[in-house]
């Protein structure tokens, strides 16, 4: 009997020892379990809930307002329609004649070129461009950041091989690849790193005229300088240009223009019958004439080119045309060379000529300090200022595009677009009966069925680094 209630109580111990271990390991197995509560929510009893008001609308009682004209604001508000322009008829101008009428024929001095060979560029990698955050006309910028020397630009070409070259203000000259800078200074034989103008000639020499230093030529290997004691009237040579014959020509401050031929420099100056000494740009246009724009004496047209032309086909027995000779004086039966003068008096709305430009239909653009932009027919000066829509009254420099549109760059106003051309273009060939494809016009603004001139402005708002 004792025996069985031993047996018994072992059982008992044994069950409970059982039950005790099984618990303490769902515990172990238990500890690191998250722990899940059944979301139920809190269901509101029907009773206590009210009934939600309902309001119903009588449109035949409502005041009604009728809807009016709203006010339409274009996202192309840099777009200026272009005015009634300013149309003066051209006054007679004053004609100069060289080797009479008191005038001085030219001087000639003798070239002596010094030239240096080139040392080794500086070559920098161009970084992206910078791009600003607002900049709804997608421009893209490049400064010392991106790998130029300078961030004041005073001139650039593109050369033959598609190089953009860089003028600056004490940097010396940059030409961008595409992918890096290289930039040539003082250090590697530029005469001055205070660059004016460029030009690229025929030969693809590219020629760098100075602020103080004269005016240099790089060949690619060596740069050879020109200065007073080689044959300049002046050191600071403010415009370049190579004419049809491919003299270079080059308008200082002070000196009048330089003609060089290659072994030579005549000279131009007021005493020669030119306006002014200044001459700050230079164009030849169509017939071969060349037209000096000075600081304060308007610009003046010389023909001595077109004179030289004729004389040389003459002496080849080829006939003249007459219409190529009619505006040209003469003297004793004898064509003769001359500056014809054009001011304010003839027409023009500024006598300081910043820039000039001649278009595909032949007008001639002047860009002048503080009274817009000219056209010039032949005949009639047609004036263009912020009064007509152009931003700015300064206008430093121009250009036409492929389409027909002039843009102008002015000091402070950004560049301003005009599609005057285009319309006056498109507006003929309709005349003609002619079929004007939609693509070519699609960008040009209509009113009332009519094709209207307009200016285009792009500033810093636009996304442009700087208005000047």
């Amino acid at each position: 009997m004792i025996k069985i209630k031993i047996q018994l109580l072992l059982l008992i111990t044994g069950i409970l020892l059982f039950s005790c271990s099984k618990k303490k390991k769902q515990e172990r197995q238990n500890t690191f379990a998250p722990i899940v509560v059944e979301a139920l929510g809190y269901v509101l009893p029907q009773d206590s809930m009210g009934i939600p008001p309902v309001i119903l609308v009588n449109e035949s009682t409502q005041k009604k307002i009728p809807t009016g004209k709203p006010t339409v604001v274009l996202t192309n508000t840099n777009i200026h329609i272009a005015i009634a322009t300013n149309i003066h008829l051209a006054g007679t101008p004053r004609l100069s004649s060289l080797g009479s009428d008191t005038f001085l024929l030219p001087k000639k001095v003798p070239a002596r070129d010094s030239a240096f060979v080139a040392g080794i560029p500086e070559i920098t990698l161009a970084k992206d461009p910078h791009i600003k955050d607002n900049n709804p006309q997608s421009f893209s910028s490049f400064g010392k950041l991106q790998g130029l020397k300078h961030n004041t630009i005073t001139c650039m070409i593109q050369d033959k091989s598609g190089n953009i070259w860089f003028g600056t203000n004490g940097g010396g000259v940059s030409k961008y690849d595409g992918k890096s800078f290289t930039h040539f200074t003082e250090k590697e034989g530029l005469s001055n790193n205070f660059v004016r103008s460029m030009l690229e000639d025929k030969s693809g020499n590219i020629w760098f005229g100075s602020e103080g230093a004269g005016v240099c030529k790089y060949d690619g290997l060596s740069f050879t300088h020109f200065t007073e004691k080689e044959g300049l009237s002046k050191n600071t040579v403010r415009s370049i240009l190579e004419d049809k014959s491919g003299n270079i020509w080059f308008g200082t401050e002070g000196g009048g223009v330089n003609k060089y031929d290659g072994s030579s420099f005549t000279h131009f100056t007021e005493k020669e019958g030119l306006s002014n000494n200044i001459v700050v740009s230079m164009l030849e246009d169509k017939s071969g004439n060349i037209w000096f724009g000075t600081i304060g004496s308007g610009v003046c047209k010389y023909d001595g080119c077109r004179v030289e032309a004729i004389e040389v086909s003459l002496q080849r027995g080829e006939t003249i045309p007459h219409g190529t000779q009619q505006d040209l004086k003469r003297e004793n039966g004898k064509l003769v060379k001359s500056f014809t003068h054009f001011t304010k008096n003839e027409g023009l709305s500024n006598n300081t000529i910043l820039s000039m430009l001649e278009d595909k239909s032949g007008n001639i653009w002047f860009g002048t300090d503080g009274g817009g932009v000219n056209k010039y027919d032949g005949s009639s000066f047609t004036h263009f200022t912020e009064k007509e829509g152009l931003s700015n009254n300064i206008v430093l420099s121009m250009l036409e595009d492929i389409s027909g549109n002039v843009w102008f760059g002015t000091i402070g106003g950004g560049v301003s677009k005009y599609d005057g051309n285009r319309v006056e273009a498109i507006e003929a060939a309709l005349q003609r009966g002619e079929t004007i494809p939609e693509r070519i016009q699609q960008d040009l603004i209509i009113e009332n069925g009519k094709l209207v001139k307009s200016f285009t402005h792009f500033t810093e708002k636009e996304g442009l680094s700087n208005n000047i």
